[in-house]
């Protein structure tokens, strides 16, 4: 009995323990964490993944910030320009202590920076100025606006600062489309830096320009390219700045020369980035004022979204409205919030911290101590880009073209793929050219042989005689091989088409399906390098038959009916079939093109679309020689009839779509109307 109460305890125990353990004890990540974390996947979506940052504790939330603009962290030093309070502080993160530098001597900064020797930079918006602080606080030197004629006289505004290791300063100014300004360590003005571009013309701009006149035209403002918001000077002296309302470009690399290092490649992320900062190796972080935060490879491969806006309450990882970011050596992030008057901070997980690690061992060329790393990556999230990116990367590296190829593929990057692809085939042609060489003086050899017998003895002759009684007993057949004399002979073709004595209907409409069979299949199977249909077509009908039948069908019908009111000769039957032979040259070398991209790489790029185009303008020949014969029209008329036929199409497209927002509207107020009648009688 005792024995048995004793076995009740140990349960009771065991149970309460369970319960404590299971209500009370949570995962670091799961208390810490107020936001997920997201990377983009294999199909270039954003996905969750492991948690690569946690909220760590926030600064200087007790000193009466107001404002803030801008910080800058060195040496576990953090400098804050505290806008509102007109001064700039001096924390230190390890002893904690506390100092308040150039106070009376600052109006409204908003920029601060810390030179290698110690000194601070600061763009005093306030005074239109920039002030230069000794290591120990006192004002060393004052940068007005510059009197160079290279200026000229823009306004001077300085909002942002940073210097690189040789104490050039850049600098950013509002109202200023030129560029960063950059001035030498001395304090001259050595001229713009890194200017954006301006936009390309919208369509009303396009409108403006053509119809107005030279006075209404100067009335109007200027086009300008998009200002720079901010800017961060990187170990290597690389400057970055920030670009906002710009998706392709909002956040550039630049080299000394003002070269975007990223060149054409789009970085994928927001568009209204406040700040940039950059590691020590490289990777890089941007912010939006709303707290989002994203981390970049060197290259601009996005790794970690994480961050977030506090709306309802104000929780630990989340901010208000945030103006600035810094990053120090161990990849501790510090984010500015203005409105709330302090510093959240974020602290890397071991996920973080194994990317970077193999970003650094890849960088310093140990790859095969960065490819296991990659390859665990994988294991966590599968889905990751980067994991696949970088794992591809040292892939290539250490010469494992074909399994880099394999995953540059999953991830769809095409350019890198082409590289892999490049050395396989090149590998390939070194050991079996022999052999090629070999095989080719064999058919010609055979060929040859053929020839000289075929001259005693013609052995093609009776396979000639039984395919002429084929075309001969089956018309279709017969037609349908008059395409390859359409290409060779348009305009006899044509003749013979609008005779009858070749083509039919039933003909006409097999080519039809061909030519729309020989597009899906090209779009399905032309190599990955010049694949650009998109999956989702394939399994969309309707896009299908909007992007493929409606434009032909279309063009038959508007052809018809514009001749038909214009003098033109041909009946319906002749444009239908008139049409159709007009894909004859598509039909035939496109399969040929299809086959070839897979023996080409991007370096010949240009034989895919010279042949491309050479294909279509042949087959846009043989739709303009088509509507001149059927219709019997001069040069100049069947120019009209084409341009007609063309608009007849945009006519009833615009059509096809108010009458389809017409439909819904209708749908939708019926639907409304009888949910209303349901819920008042129901």
């Amino acid at each position: 009995m005792r024995n048995k109460h004793k076995i009740y305890q140990i349960l009771i125990a065991t149970i309460s323990c369970f319960l404590i353990f299971t209500f009370i004890s949570k995962p670091v990540s799961a208390i810490e964490s107020t936001t997920y974390t997201y990377t983009l996947g294999n199909d270039w979506t954003y996905i969750r993944t492991q948690d690569g940052y946690m909220p760590g504790g926030t600064y200087l939330s007790e000193i009466g910030l107001k404002t803030p603009e801008d910080i800058f962290v060195r040496n576990d030093i953090l400098y804050v320009a505290d806008s509102g309070n007109a001064r700039i502080v001096k924390y230190d993160m390890q002893s904690g202590s506390l100092k308040f530098l150039a106070e009376g001597n600052l109006v409204k900064p908003t920029g601060i920076s810390v030179g290698l020797d110690g000194r601070i930079y600061i763009a005093d918006y306030g005074n239109s100025e920039i002030v230069i602080l000794s290591r120990e606080g006192e004002v060393q030197k004052r940068i007005g606006a510059p009197t160079s004629q290279i200026y000229g006289s823009g306004p001077y505004k300085p909002q942002k600062i940073d210097v690189d290791s040789f104490n050039n300063i850049y600098v950013t100014s509002e109202g200023t489309n030129e560029g960063i300004l950059q001035f030498d360590a001395s304090g001259n003005f050595n001229g713009f830096f890194g200017a954006n571009k301006a936009e390309g013309l919208t369509f009303t701009e396009l409108l403006q320009d053509i119809f107005y006149t030279d006075a209404q035209k100067a009335q109007m403002f200027f086009r300008t390219p998009p200002m720079i918001v901010n800017i961060d000077v990187s170990t290597r002296d690389l400057v970055y700045s920030v670009t906002q309302m710009n998706w392709d470009k909002s956040i550039k690399k630049l080299n000394m020369a003002g070269t975007n290092l990223f060149g054409a490649r789009k970085i994928y992320g927001e568009n209204n980035y406040v700040d940039v900062t950059v590691s020590q190796n490289g990777e890089f972080f941007a912010v939006t004022d709303t707290g989002s935060i994203e981390e970049f490879d060197e290259d601009g491969t996005t790794l970690l979204l994480f961050g977030g806006n506090a709306v309802a309450n104000d929780r630990n990882g989340l901010t208000t409205v945030v103006s600035a970011i810094e990053v120090d050596d161990e990849y501790n992030i510090y984010i500015l919030d203005k409105e709330r008057g302090l510093i959240q901070t974020y602290y890397p997980t071991d996920y973080a911290n194994m990317i970077h690690e193999a970003l650094s061992l890849n960088n310093a060329g140990n790859y095969d101590e960065s490819k296991l790393l990659w390859e665990e990556l994988i294991k966590i999230n599968p889905r990751a880009m980067m994991s696949h990116f970088g794992y591809a990367n040292t892939l290539f590296q250490l010469g494992d073209y074909k399994l880099a190829g394999e995953h540059y593929k999953i991830i769809g990057v095409n350019d890198n793929y082409s590289e892999c692809y490049w050395q396989i085939r090149s590998e390939w042609l070194r050991k079996n050219l022999y052999r090629v060489l070999i095989y080719i003086i064999i058919i010609m050899i055979i060929l040859g042989a053929l020839n000289i017998w075929r001259k005693k003895r013609d052995f093609v002759a009776p396979l000639y005689h039984w395919w002429n009684n084929i075309k001969k007993k089956y018309r279709i057949i017969n037609d349908l091989t008059y395409s390859v004399h359409m290409i060779r002979h348009p305009l006899d073709s044509l003749f013979d088409l609008k005779r009858g004595t070749h083509g039919s209907i039933n003909a006409a409409t097999v080519l039809y399906f061909i030519a729309f069979f020989v597009r899906i299949l090209d779009s399905a199977f032309r190599s990955f390098l010049y694949n650009r249909m998109e999956i989702n077509k394939w399994t969309d009908p309707f896009s299908l038959v909007i992007g493929i039948v409606a434009p032909i069908a279309l063009f038959v019908i508007g052809n018809y009916l514009i001749g038909s009111i214009n003098d033109g000769e041909a009946h319906f039957k002749d444009v239908y079939i008139g049409v159709a032979y007009s894909f004859s040259a598509y039909i035939i070398f496109t399969p040929i093109m299809t086959i070839i991209s897979y023996v080409l790489t991007y370096n010949e790029e240009f034989l895919v679309i010279m042949y491309g185009n050479i294909i279509l303008g042949y087959t846009a020949l043989l739709l303009f020689l088509t509507a001149k014969e059927m219709h019997a029209y001069s040069f100049r008329k069947t120019i009209i009839n084409i341009l007609l036929t063309l608009a007849f199409i945009i006519i009833v497209i615009i059509a096809a779509i108010v009458l389809y927002a017409l439909w819904n509207s209708i749908i939708k107020f019926f639907s409304d109307v009888l949910e209303e009648v349901r819920y008042r009688v129901f």
